[in-house]
């Protein structure tokens, strides 16, 4: 009996021991399988980014030649969308967008001005010699962009960058990217009515503002906080300067900025794919107000989201009693897998946010919804505080509207003039809502 009770056990053993090996190999080549993920969507993204910014700088070189108002237009829209699509490449890419704040501004400087340029040339209007300099600035930044974008894709390419950081012998693409950065070259001022002209872009943020400098030590402790880790895994990297300085703190697969002035969370980042979409829409945005609840939003209210790869980002705007600003922005990614965080952004919270005194609206709602096309039926309406292309903001009242194809639109009028301020379309599907 003892004899066959011994190797049963040994059989009971040996048979553990195959299944937690069979699981080894699984968990293993899972890992395998997501660090392959995180590479390849990284390397992706660079090479999105650096042929989108080599046709925008060949779209401005040609602008400079351009004789006539058609072909001026024409080579402003193709830049235009170069540059947006380089935009949407960078933010793609694995690590925080607040490291590369020079080249973010770059891009989106660049397609604001050149759609102003579209606008006024397709218009009939010549441009002026010195909206003609500012081109050629523009084209000779992105130039100097794309020729060191090249080299590090050249560098990429050969062995000698990590694309994703994940390499212990190789440097990352980011401390690349930072080293360019510092070598952005100077662009002249621009004024015109735009969301990055340089009256916005130099914008001190109101949050920050007369605020208490903090030191790396401090920023550590918030960081390691924020994420509620342990302070002594937090590694302080360096500083990231811009509109809104920051401390760039390590923690594990995380980075984290904290602000410098106040030690606000600007932005964090999580570099984690999740492995399947086990929560639903509803439940993943239940997990992101939690986060943002957690970490001090309380008078916050979602206005979109988008699913997309196993997460799912929400956009929350802040509440001032019953109306929305939509200039008070933060975004929150969970894993659709746990509800975990992948990515904080409260850039533009921190930029915009402060104590408003509303007016009373003076329009009348009813007086508004008679004067929209008979085609359009009112959904809902809102009061809202929305930016301006120039960094402003307007007082309004918005009508969500339908037409007979179930288009969805929002429709924007200045609750004190009663003037027509914005038209936006809602593009909207089974992963979520976005407006243009």
């Amino acid at each position: 009996m003892k004899k066959r009770s011994a190797i049963r056990a040994i059989a009971y053993l040996a048979a553990a021991a195959v299944c937690l090996g069979i699981w080894g190999t699984a968990e293993h080549r899972r890992a395998q399988n997501a660090e392959r993920t995180v590479r390849y969507q990284g390397e992706y993204a660079f090479a999105a980014l650096c042929e989108a910014v080599e046709n925008m700088d060949a779209a401005l070189e040609k602008s400079r030649y351009a004789l006539d108002g058609g072909m001026t237009a024409a080579l402003c829209a193709e830049a235009y969308a170069r540059a947006l699509s380089a935009s949407t490449a960078l933010s793609h890419l694995s690590f925080p967008v607040q490291e590369l704040e020079e080249t973010a501004a770059f891009l989106a400087r660049t397609g604001d001005y050149t759609a102003y340029l579209l606008r006024k040339a397709g218009g009939g209007e010549e441009l002026s010699r010195e909206e003609r300099e500012n081109l050629r600035s523009l084209g000779d930044a992105a130039a100097v962009l794309s020729d060191n974008l090249c080299s590090l894709r050249m560098d990429v390419q050969a062995g000698l960058v990590s694309p994703d950081g994940l390499s212990e012998e190789l440097p990352a693409l980011s401390d690349s990217f930072l080293a360019m950065e510092q070598e952005f070259p100077e662009l002249p001022t621009m004024v015109y009515d735009g969301p990055f002209s340089s009256a916005v872009a130099e914008r001190t943020p109101r949050m920050t503002r007369n605020a208490e400098a903090i030191g790396k030590e401090q920023a550590a402790l918030i960081a390691a906080g924020f994420l509620g880790v342990r302070s002594n895994t937090a590694e302080v990297e360096g500083a990231v300067e811009g509109k809104l300085p920051a401390w760039r703190v390590r923690l594990g697969d995380a980075t984290v900025c904290v602000s410098r002035q106040g030690g606000f969370i600007t932005e964090a980042l999580v570099s984690r794919i999740p492995s399947r979409e086990s929560l639903s829409i509803e439940q993943g945005a239940e997990a992101a107000e939690r986060i943002l609840w957690d970490h001090g939003y309380r008078n916050m209210k979602e206005s979109y989201h988008l699913a997309q790869d196993g997460a799912l980002t929400v956009t929350f705007c802040a509440l001032e009693g019953e109306t929305i600003c939509y200039p008070d922005m933060v975004k929150v990614t969970v894993a659709l897998d746990d509800g975990s965080l992948l990515r904080f952004d409260a850039r533009e919270y921190l930029t915009s946010h402060e104590k408003r005194q509303l007016p009373a609206p003076e329009t009348d709602s009813g007086a508004l919804r008679a004067s929209l096309p008979e085609e359009l039926t009112v959904l809902s309406e809102r009061l809202a505080v929305i930016p301006t292309a120039g960094a402003e903001e307007l007082f309004c009242r918005e009508f969500i509207c339908e037409n007979p194809d179930g288009q969805h639109y929002l429709v924007y009028f200045n609750a004190v003039t009663g003037r027509q301020e914005k038209i936006l379309i809602l593009l909207e599907d089974e992963n979520g809502t976005l407006s243009m």
